[in-house]
């Protein structure tokens, strides 16, 4: 027992290392403890108020922005259930509830309520833009309505503007069409047949006077044919495009001296009468810039016609055109030129691309949709 005691009183004492290492271990930890309880926890859990005080303020801060707002603003929570709007989306919802009512019952466009997203929306008549802003660390959505109704108003009036003067353009180039089918008659009937009895009678006039009027007349009735075959159109329609647009390649080589050429690809067939007037008139007024602007000494068409489209392709040896040219006043004005082409060509749906170097020739590749004249119709009768 002695032996026991003495063991045990000399594992109890300071001069025992164990003993000692014992002591100080419990004695650092108390401490550790002690701190915690009295200093850390405290401020951790002041740390937490603070932030739960900054983050309420910030949401009455921004509930007050909320419902100064002249547009509709309404908010929930993460589970899509409204929990605060103001003033101006109460006018527009008159029976909603807060507590009870879904964002997605009165939004019904809204696929999902917890991603950022822009939407429209129809109420009660109106038609408002609504942008969805998820504030994940506040646990709320905010859905921002805008009023656009008007503005879609304004989109619509426009779109119908925009259709009536394509309607009063389409309008214009048929009477237009009909002004030269008109004038080409007048011009071959009735001024061209007095202009041949006219001849026939200075045959009987003395040679010199003869010539010299017989000349002149000449000159007048060629000058008249230009005219009528310019204006003429049924040819196109009655001869069909291969036959009149070689005939015109001939008659512009024959006139201008220029040595052209016409190569026709893929199987003849009968387009509607628009499609075929614009090919027709385009080929013209290309051949037509190469005679006033290329002094070119060749030029050729190639018209090909496959399942879908009608691809032009016209081209020149010339000068090229200017590269300044497409900012100038004379392309961008209506009526002239190239702008003419690129009109008719836009106006049945089609491409235009121009390919020109400085004394390295023209080319323009013409790319038309065989159905591009009836969709054009088709489209402002719809609209």
């Amino acid at each position: 027992m002695n032996n026991l005691d003495n063991y045990i009183n000399r594992f109890l004492t300071f001069e025992n290392p164990f003993f000692f290492a014992l002591i100080l271990s419990v004695s650092i930890i108390g401490v550790i403890i002690l701190i915690f309880y009295k200093v850390v926890l405290p401020l951790q859990k002041k740390f937490i108020i603070e932030n739960q005080r900054f983050l309420l303020e910030k949401a009455e801060l921004m509930a007050l922005f909320a419902e100064m707002d002249p547009e509709p603003l309404i908010r929930t929570d993460t589970s899509g259930n409204i929990i605060q709007t103001n003033e101006a989306s109460r006018k527009i919802f008159s029976n909603i509830e807060e507590k009870e009512t879904k964002i997605n019952e009165i939004l019904t466009s809204l696929e999902n309520e917890s991603v950022n997203r822009t939407f429209i929306e129809n109420i009660n008549g109106k038609i408002f833009s609504v942008i969805a802003k998820v504030y994940p660390q506040l646990g709320f959505t905010n859905f921002y309505l805008h009023d656009i109704t008007q503005l879609k108003k304004y989109e619509s009036d426009l779109e119908n503007y925009k259709n009536k003067l394509k309607n009063f353009a389409d309008k214009l180039d048929k009477d237009y069409d009909e002004l030269k089918k008109f004038v080409a008659a007048e011009l071959h009937d009735d001024i061209g047949q007095k202009l041949i009895m006219i001849k026939l009678k200075l045959s009987n006039l003395e040679d010199y006077e003869r010539d010299l009027i017989q000349k002149d007349l000449e000159t007048v009735y060629q000058r008249v044919r230009e005219l009528s075959r310019t204006l003429k159109l049924s040819e196109v329609t009655n001869l069909g495009l291969k036959i009149s647009i070689q005939s015109l390649v001939n008659y512009i080589s024959e006139s201008s001296r220029i040595n052209g050429s016409f190569e026709f690809l893929g199987k003849e067939e009968k387009l509607n009468s628009e499609l075929e007037i614009c090919i027709y008139r385009v080929i013209q007024e290309s051949l037509n810039n190469i005679i006033k602007h290329s002094h070119a000494n060749e030029f050729s068409v190639q018209l090909e016609l496959n399942e879908k489209f009608v691809n032009i392709i016209v081209s020149d040896n010339g000068v090229g055109i200017p590269e300044d040219y497409f900012d100038a006043q004379e392309f961008k004005s209506t009526g002239t030129g190239l702008f003419s082409i690129k009109e008719r060509i836009e106006k049945l749906h089609g491409k235009l691309k121009i390919n020109s170097n400085q004394n390295e020739g023209t080319v323009l590749v013409i790319k038309l949709p065989k159905e591009g004249a009836v969709h054009a119709k088709n489209k402002i009768a719809v609209s």
